[in-house]
């Protein structure tokens, strides 16, 4: 988020900000040459997002956020542009039925762009970006590992999740299981980044849909599995809390994700479908390469790995939404096929790869077409050559 509004800026946008998660409540501030209003009292800020809307004068509301969260902000008169994230096929009617009202719709994925065009809904695609020159491939790996009790000369695979049921982290963690059975001569940990114990608990009454998108208390299945050694998995503290993106040149104590992607021999994320897939990415930026399911948007953001097919679906959400169920032996084979590949060529495609998505071509291919179309269709200026924008 703070990369698209600085940017947008940087294009010449007069950008403003508005918090969710009812935060920022002493009044306005201005961050790198954005105005951040402050949040409401509804955790998406549907309270309050009509009146600073007016009180900026903006052409424009852009939301970054799942669209089904949203009840009440597409029926305000406000020129609508949520940015869609969708991870399964067919769309739930809970997306749909929120954008025939959207000025514009963005698509954050070739995969969004496809299934929304099927239910009659026309977007445009940008994707998103990442720092590359903050993700980035460092000298000292061995350093990196030592931070988080890894060791220099094992095959370190590394999961980046929520811990939430969509992400069917107990299903990688068979497919490593696998893994660790078809290959006794290789030495190897899982860093398992994610709080392992659930952070949100299915609820009788939500208001909103999701409720069986919820935390699994992983202990138990990590314990049967027999991965208790095999495993490492940080404080509660750290993840709840968080870590910075790059904390410098500390590498006794600057825990951050560049030092994190640059500990694993492999990001791991074979999940039930990705909006986007924003880790494999990132991981990709540091020179890692992914692996990941074959459905959904994660297989776009994959120029240096594999993808596991997905055997079956399942059902779990208030919205009937479908998610993949990517097949066990497959990711074992797949752990096998990195682990035994030249990881110098992995990362050196990795990390061009993940050079087409830094935020200056993002900005530059995706989002400067895009402003020019809105501007056009805002401020229509018609003359014998077409129409263009006066603004």
């Amino acid at each position: 988020m703070h990369n698209t509004c600085v940017g947008l800026k940087n294009l010449g946008c007069n950008i403003a900000h508005i918090p969710m998660g009812m935060t920022l409540r002493g009044g306005k501030l201005n961050y790198h040459g954005v105005l951040v209003y402050p949040g409401g009292n509804d955790p998406f800020g549907e309270d309050v997002a009509f009146e600073h809307y007016t009180d900026f004068k903006a052409d424009m509301l852009i939301t970054i956020k799942d669209v089904w969260v949203f009840n009440v902000i597409q029926k305000f008169s406000m020129n609508f542009c949520p940015m869609v994230p969708i991870d399964h096929t067919p769309v739930s009617p809970s997306i749909t039925a929120r954008l025939p009202a959207a000025f514009q719709v963005i698509s954050i994925s070739r995969f969004g762009q496809r299934e929304l065009r099927q239910k009659g809904v026309d977007s445009t695609y940008i994707p998103h970006g990442v720092e590359t020159d903050v993700y980035r491939p460092l000298e000292r790996k061995a350093d990196c590992r030592r931070m988080f009790f890894l060791e220099p000369d094992e095959f370190v695979v590394g999961i980046v999740a929520l811990n939430r049921a969509r992400k069917m982290i107990p299903r990688m963690l068979r497919g490593y299981k696998l893994f660790l059975d078809w290959n006794p001569d290789i030495k190897s940990h899982l860093m398992l980044w994610t709080d392992i114990q659930p952070e949100r608990y299915a609820q009788e009454e939500t208001p909103f849909p999701g409720v069986a998108d919820v935390g699994v208390n992983l202990l138990p299945e990590i314990m049967e599995l027999g991965l208790g050694e095999a495993i490492r998995w940080p404080d509660k503290k750290l993840i709840r809390e968080g870590i910075p993106e790059w904390a410098g040149e500390d590498y006794r104590a600057g825990w951050d994700m560049v030092k994190l992607y640059n500990s694993f021999d492999v990001l791991f994320l074979c999940s039930g479908g990705e909006g986007f897939g924003l880790p494999l990415l990132e991981a990709q930026s540091c020179a890692i390469p992914c692996i990941t399911s074959n459905i959904a948007a994660g297989p776009e953001v994959v120029g240096a790995g594999l993808t596991v097919p997905c055997s079956d679906y399942i059902i779990f959400n208030t919205p009937g939404s479908r998610y993949g169920l990517p097949d066990v032996d497959k990711m074992g084979e797949a752990l096998s096929k990195i682990a035994n590949a030249d990881p110098s060529k992995l990362a050196k495609k990795a990390r061009i790869f993940a050079e087409r998505y830094s935020w200056e071509n993002i900005m530059n291919e995706y989002w400067k077409a895009f402003l020019s179309k809105c501007s056009e269709e805002l401020y229509p200026l018609v003359n014998a050559e077409g129409t263009t924008s006066w603004a």
